[in-house]
């Protein structure tokens, strides 16, 4: 009797715990400042905002043009400034095709993947790895695109520092598909500092943005000693600007070139 007793409270406790959080509010809040960010840069095709009841911390878009916000990742953001960074992120996969060209991926793997010989298991290993930089480079891509997107709304930008600093680990680069956190955090810095100069002078007030510039502080000082160092951050800031006006022109379209693909993908193999 005790048994069962202890088994009802604890289902009883679940329920209610499960009740704290409102869904239909953050699927609200999540909608507003994704709304915001598609009408502030004239994104002219639809996307769709959901929240998940996830406790992990995450994120993630998909080739459908769903982005999904975990109730973990929800409830780890210092406001909503830090919640557009990760909103605006997702976007920039989806605006920058990653999302439809993983999915092209995706499916040539499961094509050929029984049909492999053990040579032919060797060199898609190369291509993993290869595909995994692609990932990170993706990855870079589209927290510049989110830096873009949430400045043009009026969010600080600033916001991607701290956001990324929280959720993104520092690890042995080549072994992830994901750049390591620090890389991440300094490539958004110098963007920031190039583009939004305002911004970094102003800063921004949450402990993890700072904890994040004392870690790239010595990267930056580094630099900032170095004529050489200099000249060649300031060329890869306009190598972005032009890669970034590609990305205007493709956050323009009502799709993108790998959605063709993908499509066509799909209707060949029906």
């Amino acid at each position: 009797m005790k048994k069962i007793f202890l088994i009802f409270s604890i289902m009883l406790f679940s329920s209610v715990f499960a009740l704290d959080w409102d869904s239909q509010s953050a699927l609200n809040r999540v909608n507003n400042i994704g709304g915001k960010l598609l009408k502030a840069n004239n994104v002219n095709y639809d996307i769709e905002f959901k929240v998940s009841h996830e406790e992990d911390v995450n994120a993630y878009a998909n080739i459908d043009k769903e982005i999904y916000v975990y109730k973990g990742l929800l409830e780890h953001v210092d406001n909503d400034e830090e919640l557009a960074a990760t909103i605006g992120h997702e976007m920039g996969h989806i605006i920058n095709g990653h999302c439809a060209k993983q999915g092209i991926l995706n499916s040539i793997i499961s094509v050929i993947a029984n049909k492999m010989t053990k040579n032919q298991i060797v060199s898609a290993t190369g291509q993993y790895l290869a595909q995994s930089k692609l990932s990170r480079t993706d990855e870079f891509e589209a927290d510049l695109t989110g830096v873009d997107l949430i400045a043009k709304a009026g969010y600080n930008p600033l916001a991607m520092i701290s956001l990324l600093n929280k959720i993104s680990g520092n690890y042995i680069d080549i072994l992830q598909s994901h750049p390591s956190g620090e890389k991440r955090i300094l490539n958004v810095y110098n963007y920031i500092e190039y583009n939004y100069p305002s911004y970094i002078k102003k800063g921004y007030n949450t402990d993890s943005y700072k904890k994040a510039l004392v870690m790239i502080q010595p990267s930056v000082e580094k630099r900032n000693s170095s004529e050489r160092l200099v000249n060649k951050y300031k060329n890869e800031q306009e190598k972005l600007l032009k890669k970034k006006e590609k990305r205007a022109k493709k956050m323009q379209g009502s799709n993108t070139v790998w959605d063709g693909y993908y499509n066509t993908l799909l209707y060949l193999a029906n």
